[in-house]
């Protein structure tokens, strides 16, 4: 549209002018770097495939919002925003594109008919639990993709888990593995414990003016506040668009039977026939001979002989002759026209038709049941066609919009205000917002990364058209930058003496826990008179498992690591708990064993190991793949 205004308003002397000056760049840079993406837009180089930013976003967008899809209440927009997360997703993306390489270099490949199944399969295009021909284009078309691109990408994705699936496939247990791996995992130990808490007094303790700067300046990280912006936009939605006129009664009736399969069952007839065979170059002769056979069957099953018996006697069809010649359900567009006129001429009163003849020869048909049509009537499909026909029109009126709204920011990106008044639009604002997200448009993570590119946040340019939702866009303008900077002492001094006194109370309970490890190693007492005299309570635990949550799931992570008592006595340790630390004597480790006849334990425990080493293979696999790939990769381009 832009190159369009400029080609129609610069004319005459002015073109000349323009052409002449963009010849030296053209000559001296060429023509295909105008074109192609610039080095500084690539975040990542797979071998000979790029990854450029625009896709790294686009990909990263649609992760973020399936995750929020997915979580919840739970979605947490901060995490799902640190680079540590888009340097993971980065490393997805790139081992995708490795396997993908790997792929195509073995020549797997998938072919139509499982392509197919595959598809038919999915839930979100069945109705009813059946495929359903048209929900599927219009949900893939929902998705901005043609059929033939989402079979591609439907391929590429099946082709993809192929070598995974062998993986897998191929991994297997051995006996003395699998004995090794359930001693392991139904591990059993038993112990005795002292928990000593650390607690936070009612009443924070003072701290002195040294101490809480100190603590300030050795984590100046942690009282940084976080990037923010502030933002203009306008908004275009279908919804707050004026209604167009209703549907015209014909233009109702003309969808209702071009779209006639989507709300009625079309009567469906079961039958069954004789095929009285000629060959495709045939003289009349042996034509007439075919049928004076078929005319002779037709009478004979019109005077009330065995249909069934006639057809396994006689009928050339090797299909269907042995099932009395009964070719089960037809509907309209299924058999040849001749066949199927014949077929619906019949009638249950007079179920046998004369000898008819198609391509295949000559055929004597007899009508066994008859399913009635089912389905809407125009008047009951009326509400979701007008509905349809309205989405249509506020779509359309939608596009006309867009478009135009689109063409009055390019002609001015520096500002909102002359398009929002044209189109009788309001500018809005949201913020301020961390790189997190916020609250109405702010939490979407596509507005959220437009509003951190370098066109709206260095440029102070508007931004491109950010869809919320189907016929729902924004475009947005930075209205004010909050960088990041350290926040005053002032402001987190109570987060600073908070902090410190839980630091307080984890060193009081770790000494305390210390001294009572000093007095059993020493010979003052065991374990549980020393807890007593300490004012603390001893716990003994008999057989617990690595899955247990009592006395903690930290605690009995960190018992676990201990190393198994010898002969000599018990292992004695200080270990930390969910809630400050625990003085432990590890008494005995047990080791698990197979049980005779739990059979499905046992094939639990293969496939759990099996899956373990296809786990540790296709690291290996990955691993290697990157170790022979060339790999460039641009961390700060995915900031």
């Amino acid at each position: 549209m832009v190159l369009q205004a400029i080609r129609e308003k610069l004319t005459g002397i002015l073109a000349f002018t323009i052409l002449g000056i963009l010849i030296v760049p053209f000559a001296l840079v060429g023509v295909n770097q105008y074109f192609t993406a610039s080095d500084s837009h690539i975040v990542a180089r797979v071998n000979d495939t790029e990854i450029t930013s625009t896709e790294f976003n686009q990909s990263f967008s649609n992760y973020r919002r399936r995750m929020q899809s997915v979580l919840g209440d739970k979605y947490d927009p901060l995490e799902f925003d640190k680079l540590t997360v888009r340097r993971h997703y980065l490393d997805n993306l790139i081992d995708e594109e490795l396997i993908k390489q790997a792929t195509e270099s073995m020549g797997l490949d998938v072919d139509d008919q499982t392509l197919a199944t595959e598809i038919r399969n999915i839930p979100a295009f069945q109705v009813d639990g059946k495929f359903n021909s048209d929900l599927y284009e219009s949900r893939v078309r929902g998705q901005g993709l043609s059929p033939r691109q989402f079979q591609q990408k439907m391929r590429t994705q099946l082709v993809l888990g192929q070598l995974p699936r062998n993986i897998t496939a191929s991994s297997i247990a051995t006996p003395a593995e699998l004995q090794e791996f359930v001693a392991l995992q139904d591990q059993s130990r038993t112990f005795g414990a002292v928990l000593v808490p650390a607690v936070i007094p009612a009443t924070l303790p003072e701290f002195s003016e040294e101490d809480i700067t100190a603590w300030y300046k050795s984590h100046i990280d942690t009282y940084k506040s976080q990037e923010r912006v502030i933002i203009d936009y306008i908004e275009l939605d279908a919804a707050s668009l004026p209604a167009g006129p209703p549907p015209e009664e014909d233009y109702l009736r003309g969808q209702f039977d071009a779209q006639k399969g989507r709300f009625v069952t079309p009567e469906k007839r079961r039958v069954a026939h004789i095929l009285i065979e000629f060959p495709a170059d045939a003289d009349e002769a042996v034509k007439e001979t075919a049928r004076q056979k078929a005319e002779d069957l037709s009478k004979r099953a019109k005077a009330g002989e065995d249909f069934a018996a006639l057809a396994k006697e006689n009928s050339q069809d090797p299909g269907s002759a042995a099932k009395g010649g009964d070719l089960g359900w037809v509907e309209p567009g299924v058999m040849v026209k001749a066949f199927e006129d014949a077929v619906y001429d019949l009638s249950m009163a007079n179920p046998v038709s004369k000898p008819i003849q198609t391509g295949f020869g000559w055929h004597v048909i007899k009508l066994l049941e008859v399913q009635k049509s089912t389905g809407m009537s125009f008047e009951q499909a009326r509400p979701l066609l007008t509905r349809e026909y309205e989405e249509d029109q506020a779509s359309r009126a939608f596009l006309e919009q867009a478009d135009r709204l689109v063409d009055l920011i390019y002609e001015d990106p520096t500002t909102l205000d002359s398009a929002a008044q044209v189109m009788g639009l309001k500018v809005k604002q949201a913020g301020p917002f961390t790189r997190a997200g916020g609250k109405g448009i702010a939490a979407n993570p596509e507005v959220i990364s437009v509003a951190f590119s370098d066109l709206v946040l260095l440029q102070g340019s508007v931004s491109d058209p950010v869809n919320i939702d189907d016929n729902h866009l924004v475009m947005i303008k930075l209205n004010k930058h909050l960088p990041v900077a350290v926040k005053p002492l002032a402001e987190v001094r109570g987060d600073i003496i908070t902090a410190l006194a839980k630091k307080q109370a984890h060193d009081i309970a770790e000494a305390k826990a210390s001294k009572l490890l000093a007095g059993l190693q020493s010979g003052a007492g065991g374990l549980a008179a020393l807890a007593g005299e300490a004012g603390l309570e001893y716990h003994r635990y008999t057989g617990l498992k690595r899955a247990a949550l009592i006395p903690d799931a930290t605690l009995v992570r960190e018992v676990f690591s201990l190393r198994s008592p010898t002969d000599e006595g018990t292992v004695q340790a200080v270990l930390a708990a969910e809630n400050g630390f625990a003085v432990v004597e590890l008494e005995s480790v047990v080791n698990g064993k197979l049980e005779p006849g739990a059979v499905l334990a046992k094939l639990q425990d293969e496939r759990n190991l099996a899956n373990s080493r296809a786990s540790q293979e296709a690291f290996a696999l990955m691993r290697q793949l990157r170790a022979d790939a060339d790999i460039e990769i641009h961390e700060d381009r995915i900031k």
